[in-house]
């Protein structure tokens, strides 16, 4: 089986996420004593000083940098390194199922919780209807995509729709398109991987 999620990668998005957080709070302590040095030098001025507009524009500048800064940062770049390491932290608790399924096409690359994935069709036979269903299956975007083409039967791990582990296992002729569709889909397929 190939294993798309290891215990390394569990430590090295807690250490990213650790990283930022520090990098964040770095910058917040600079904030903070360039802060306390404009009002400072502002009490050290004498009353009615033409260079008093000096340091109110500075606080207000820095304050706006700050704020843009933090919102960018803490709301984008953080929030986005602790959803993926949630994601790999529930993988080591989360209920996992196993599959057998036909591998149909990639479908455009979608953002779930916050983390990029491309996304698998697979056919699944569903025992109650008895008949073949399509299903999505999230793979990170962040590891190396599976070289599967239409008509793979596939084994995989997953969790929550997320692949954990696979295996490619046969081929089945049945399911292969048009020879058409099946230019149509790597076109789009190679466009969002560039």
């Amino acid at each position: 089986m190939n294993i798309v999620f290891e215990d390394k990668d569990l430590i090295a998005s807690f250490k990213q996420q650790r990283a930022i957080f520090r990098v964040f709070w770095a910058v917040t302590v600079l904030f903070v004593i360039l802060c306390v040095v404009s009002v400072v030098y502002y009490c050290s001025l004498p009353f009615e000083d033409p260079k008093q507009i000096y340091p109110k524009i500075f606080l207000c500048v820095i304050s706006c940098v700050y704020v843009i800064f933090s919102y960018i940062f803490l709301g984008i770049k953080y929030h986005r390194a602790r959803k993926y390491y949630k994601l790999i932290a529930y993988l080591s608790v989360g209920v996992k199922q196993v599959n057998r399924s036909v591998f149909l096409r990639f479908d455009s690359p979608e953002l779930k919780d916050g983390i990029d994935f491309y996304v698998l069709i697979m056919s699944e036979w569903n025992k109650k209807k008895s008949e073949y269903m399509d299903r999505k299956i999230y793979f990170d975007k962040e590891k190396p995509c599976p070289e599967f083409q239409c008509g793979d039967q596939v084994c995989y791990l997953t969790q929550g729709n997320v692949i954990v582990e696979y295996e490619v296992t046969g081929h089945d002729q049945s399911f292969e398109p048009k020879k058409a569709e099946t230019v149509l889909q790597k076109d789009l397929f190679a466009k969002t991987k560039a």
